[in-house]
């Protein structure tokens, strides 16, 4: 049996599913933006420039 790789799944505020979520990169007029988005819903997640770095690793993230 395959087991299922949960490391990236993020839990969606808007919808409740637990998904892994897709990742744009989007060019606007002040850089490029990368953007997650449910897969389910397709709300925004996150959305941050590209020149601040990996920065998402960093952050510490609590149990509901």
């Amino acid at each position: 049996m395959k087991e299922k790789n949960t490391e990236n799944e993020n839990k969606c505020p808007w919808c409740g599913e637990t998904r892994v979520p897709t990742i744009n990169v989007l060019v606007k007029p002040y850089g490029e933006v990368r953007e997650r988005r449910c897969t389910y819903c397709g709300k925004v997640l996150a959305a941050y420039l590209m020149e601040e770095g990996d920065f998402m690793s960093g952050i510490r993230k609590f149990r509901n």
